[in-house]
């Protein structure tokens, strides 16, 4: 088994625990994240020059609270949120992870404003599905991010949460925002 199929199955794996510990306290993250990172995502070296984790860790400190750094990942609250960042420079991935509600309790009609909205208004931000549980989330290359695209994931992140049931929105402009049907394409 490769080891990008290894760790997509950790990343849904941490997903799920995390998404358990915000929705089903008794759950402990801790005591699974090291089961499911592999040993060579634990121990990964970025490249020089490449955004790090440090780095997003010291731009957390002055944005959010209770940042706990582990194994490749971080947690914390963003406006009194909880949040996880998973990270791999191995793979020279990051992604912003905020559970909303478990899956089975969204509607049809909120299922489908999700997707409307990752077209429309969710911006860099996504509503996913991993799992049984809904998330908003950012994905991104670690070592291209720049601290005031973070800076905006963060907020969009929030902003999908916060506006899930309602708008549907990650900030204050969209693309399209409010139309059922899609635009007809142009003839090819």
């Amino acid at each position: 088994m490769s080891l990008l199929v290894l760790f997509v199955g950790a990343i849904a794996s941490l997903t799920w625990a995390r998404a358990q510990t915000e929705l089903l306290p008794q759950t402990k993250l801790n005591a699974v994240q090291a089961q499911l990172l592999p040993k060579a995502i634990q121990s990964e070296s970025p490249e020089a020059g490449s955004t790090t984790i440090e780095q997003l860790e010291t731009i957390l400190r002055d944005e959010a609270s209770d940042v706990q750094v582990e194994q490749g990942q971080i947690s914390f609250k963003y406006d009194g949120r909880t949040m996880l960042i998973l990270t791999s420079a191995q793979h020279d991935r990051m992604r912003i992870l905020a559970p909303i509600k478990k899956a089975a309790e969204i509607t049809p009609e909120q299922r489908d404003n999700m997707l409307l909205a990752n077209f429309h208004t969710a911006l860099d931000g996504r509503y996913a599905v991993s799992n049984g549980i809904v998330f908003a989330t950012f994905l991104h290359p670690l070592s291209s991010l720049q601290d005031r695209d973070f800076r905006s994931a963060l907020s969009q992140v929030n902003q999908l949460v916060q506006n899930f049931g309602t708008t549907y929105s990650s900030g204050a402009i969209g693309f399209g925002a409010g139309q059922e049907q899609p635009e007809p394409l142009p003839a090819i």
